[in-house]
């Protein structure tokens, strides 16, 4: 005699029950045929539309362009922190002109 369903057994890790689903053969059978389907589509679209394979020498390029500019970033970095540190140092200054003249 042949099943006309399936029966699936279901436990989860966090709860004690147990869950039972029973699936007709037809329906699982559709679910299967399904994700065939979809995994031979894939399959064909990947073979089709290859990815595309990266140019050593514009690799190389862009490793020296990314290279050149973390120099030139790291280069500002100092410029900003030297132009701060000479703000500092001019208000500073500022300030004490500022109290002289008030003094006077």
């Amino acid at each position: 005699m042949k099943a006309t369903y399936w029966s699936f057994i279901v436990l989860s890790p966090h709860s004690p029950r147990l869950e039972k689903f029973t699936i007709p053969c037809k329906a699982a059978l559709v679910l299967i045929a399904a994700f065939v389907l979809a995994f031979l589509a894939t399959v064909f679209l990947l073979l089709m539309f290859p990815t595309p394979r990266v140019n050593e020498g514009d690799r190389l390029r862009l490793a020296a362009e990314n290279q050149a500019m973390r120099i030139e970033n790291r280069n500002l970095d100092v410029q900003i922190w030297k132009l701060s540190s000479q703000m500092s140092l001019v208000q500073e200054h500022s300030r004490r002109v500022v109290a002289l003249m008030q003094a006077d």
